[in-house]
């Protein structure tokens, strides 16, 4: 049996969120992508399911991150990985259902936290802030075939081969003050299509 961790998310010293993982890398790599900003940090680590399941559930009670943090479940539920769905954040589920943790709630975050957020954002352009005048110089570039820092049709994690489209938005993202997958959507006019 692989090693089992328990970790909890905190903002600002309360905690938000419990967890388990067999993967503590990527877990807490995935949850600095989808989460406010927070602390991540193993509390214990366990070799047997039904313990760490356990011991989930007493966290998840004892922090009331059911009811006041962003965990969508109480806990434990067929804990072997994988076997649970955990999407969205304290209950929200894809596509819009489900309670928002601080809708309606006012200075919800700390003055810390809001440069964290701040600092994290600067720089980036939203695409409501492209024109098309910079859409078209994108996809003038983008024409050209430019060489790219990652390779073309490399078997990435997920099982696919990246395709040139992804390579150039990882490559010059940065370049326009975007994601990755803002510029790719706008290569692919998946974005912008009037333009």
């Amino acid at each position: 049996m692989k090693n089992i961790y328990l970790y909890h998310l905190e903002q600002d010293n309360v905690v938000k969120y419990v967890g388990l993982t067999i993967n503590k890398n990527l877990r807490a790599s995935t949850h600095r992508r989808k989460k406010p900003p927070h602390i991540f940090s193993i509390k214990d680590c366990f070799h047997n399911g039904k313990k760490a399941a356990i011991n989930e559930i007493e966290h998840i009670e004892k922090h009331k991150t059911f009811y006041n943090g962003w965990n969508k479940t109480k806990g434990g539920e067929g804990y072997f990985m994988g076997l649970v769905d955990r999407k969205g954040v304290g209950g929200r589920k894809k596509g819009g259902g489900g309670k928002v943790w601080n809708k309606g709630v006012k200075r919800c975050f700390s003055e810390e936290t809001i440069k964290q957020m701040s600092a994290k954002r600067k720089g980036i352009i939203h695409s409501s802030k492209l024109n098309e005048k910079i859409v078209k110089e994108i996809r003038e570039f983008y024409d050209e075939n430019p060489k790219v820092n990652f390779e073309v049709n490399k078997v990435m994690r997920n099982g696919k081969k990246m395709s040139y489209e992804q390579a150039f938005s990882k490559t010059y993202h940065t370049k326009y003050g975007l994601t990755s997958n803002g510029l790719k959507k706008i290569v692919e006019k998946k974005s912008w299509h009037n333009v």
